[in-house]
């Protein structure tokens, strides 16, 4: 424990010059590509007077994150993260200065949908690789926050692009102004990156390569063989399906309902995205408090409602007040339900469920925009916009006896795991962990009795599973890199750990460990804590101090092949 106390939060993330540029540049592209999606569609919709042309311009700029969504992420560990975020940037700037030509010439809108196809196939390798880049920028102990404040610029660009679109056409009067800004904002973006150092390429040495049809298929297994899963599932992208719905239907209601025109779509987006900046906070709080499926419900419920109350209003001001609202309602939907997948999943299947849920929440969102001009055409905009809501509440209904039963079973978990994982975040090496890594890892971690004497670990033997000490003592003996006799090094007592360098740097045990009287122990596979060190790149900072200064006692001569960050 040091003298000093640590700064931690936004303020000390903020600190840090390379991370206020890759911040700066995730707000500007993040306004830009909202700035475009008010834009398109409001060029679509003039162009067309058609809710089915503004349709397949929302399908067209979603469609690539379902079919290239996988591939962004694989560049992006493949390549240098800031070479590809740059050129990401400029491509999507070209194509904004094209569709901006587009609109100039008024030339067919099967053009303008063509090339927000293209912007959204570059984009799918932005974010991976920014999310990927941010745990070399701050410390482990700053993660959480750093991730933390790019969720909220994430959130003030869905407020501000939209206003921002809205206001430019409302003062230019043609959107192609609003393209050539928008690629304005891309340019920008790509200067911030430039000043960030270059990270290089990523590496996962020695991972086991499964065939990608068997991985998906292990993924859909794991979401298929559990009911509560299922559930959580479901109602994402049904809410999903709804905000489809609403990319089609928003512009009608500026036009048809609220008589604002098509200027008014921008503000519509804004007022759904400063719901969600607001909410944001309270539902993160939730989670950390009593049955938060209960208010899973509810923020399900309450995101329904307000489509069902806008057909019955014609004032701007009290439609914003209800988009806002849907949109802090769908905050939690997210938050809660990230979070209690997070609880329940596996976690070496984890990332691949993800995987499948991003894909199956982009379709929805996808499939939403293709039905609603389907209904507007045959039932009207009031029976859309009541489909629309209805669709989430009556699947909400239907999900409520499972979700008390998946409440329960949280709560327990809870319970459970909460020893184990009040011990495993004390460790130093786990310290930069988020909670849901936390509980999954404890999820695996299984209790261990061992009397005085036994030997725990063998110098020379495989290296195989990870051991924390929860009561007790234990001596580490090692024979150093001449052999020979062993000699005590250190003793371990509660807190401490053992076993991480085994299995981080492939080598056979390098001591041994014995009890020294009975000891109560946490044992933890290799390959789950493998897993977990893997799946949190800001740990291998403390590894990397952890590993050395041990062999350093017993093995001077070898160089950990783990590496802090940067």
């Amino acid at each position: 424990m040091g003298d000093r106390q640590k700064k931690t939060g936004h303020r000390a993330v903020l600190a840090h010059r390379d991370f206020r540029y890759l911040v700066a540049s995730f707000a500007t592209s993040g306004i830009g590509d909202w700035f475009y999606n008010v834009a398109l569609i409001v060029y679509v919709l003039e162009q067309t007077r058609s809710p089915g042309w503004v349709a397949a311009a929302s399908i067209c700029r979603l469609l690539p994150f379902v079919l290239f969504g996988s591939l962004g992420g694989v560049l992006g560990d493949r390549y240098d993260r800031r070479t590809v975020m740059i050129l990401s940037d400029l491509v999507r700037a070209a194509l904004m200065f094209l569709l901006a030509l587009v609109a100039v010439l008024s030339a067919p809108v099967i053009f303008a949908v063509a090339l927000a196809f293209l912007s959204t196939i570059a984009s799918t390798t932005f974010f991976p690789a920014a999310a990927a880049t941010t745990p070399s920028l701050v410390e482990e102990d700053n993660l959480a926050a750093a991730n933390g404040l790019i969720t909220t610029v994430d959130y003030l660009a869905i407020a501000l692009g939209p206003a921002l679109g809205g206001f430019v056409i409302a003062v230019g009067g043609v959107p192609a102004l609003s393209f050539g800004v928008n690629g304005l904002t891309f340019v920008a973006s790509a200067i911030f990156l430039s000043r960030v150092p270059r990270g290089g390429k990523t590496q996962r040495e020695e991972e086991k390569r499964i065939p990608l049809r068997r991985q998906v298929a292990e993924g859909a297994g794991a979401i298929t063989s559990s009911g509560s899963v299922v559930i959580l599932v479901a109602i994402i992208v049904a809410a999903m399906f709804t905000y489809g719905e609403e990319t089609v239907l928003y512009p009608l209601v500026a036009e048809r309902l609220l008589s604002t025109g098509v200027e008014g779509v921008g503000y519509l987006f804004a007022a759904f995205g400063v719901g969600g900046v607001l909410a944001s906070g309270v539902a993160n709080r939730v989670v950390e408090r009593g049955r938060p499926a209960v208010v899973l419900v509810l923020g399900s419920m309450v995101a329904a409602t307000p489509l069902l109350l806008l057909p019955l209003t014609t004032t701007p001001a009290v439609a914003y007040l209800l988009v806002a609202i849907e949109g802090g309602s769908f905050i939690f939907v997210e938050v809660l339900a990230t979070t209690l997948l997070q609880r329940i999943v596996r976690t070496e299947v984890m990332a691949r469920v993800f995987g499948i849920i991003d894909s199956l929440t982009v379709a929805g969102t996808v499939l939403g925009a293709f039905v609603a001009p389907v209904v507007v055409r045959l039932f009207g905009l009031q029976a859309a916009l009541w489909t629309a809501g209805g669709i989430l509440i009556v699947l909400t209904l239907m999900c409520i006896p499972r979700i008390r039963v998946l409440d329960k079973e949280a709560a327990r978990r809870r319970r459970e795991l909460g020893p184990k994982i009040t011990l495993l975040s004390g460790l130093n090496i786990f310290a930069g962990m988020p909670r849901g890594s936390l509980e999954s890892l404890a999820a695996v971690t299984a209790e261990e009795s061992v009397t005085l004497g036994e030997v725990v670990i063998e110098q020379g033997a495989p290296a195989d599973d990870f051991f924390v000490v929860r009561a007790g003592t234990l001596e580490v003996l090692s024979s150093g890199e001449g052999g020979g006799a062993q000699v005590k090094v250190t003793e371990l007592r509660e807190g401490d750990y053992a076993g991480e360098i085994g299995l981080v740097e492939r080598l056979p045990r390098t001591a041994t460990v014995r009890a020294t009287s009975d000891c109560s122990l946490y044992r933890i596979k290799g390959d789950d804590f493998l897993n977990a060190v893997n799946g949190t790149p800001a740990l291998s900072g403390a590894l990397f101090a952890g590993i050395a200064g041990r062999m350093a006692r017993t093995h001077p001569s070898y160089q950990p092949t783990v590496r802090p960050p940067g």
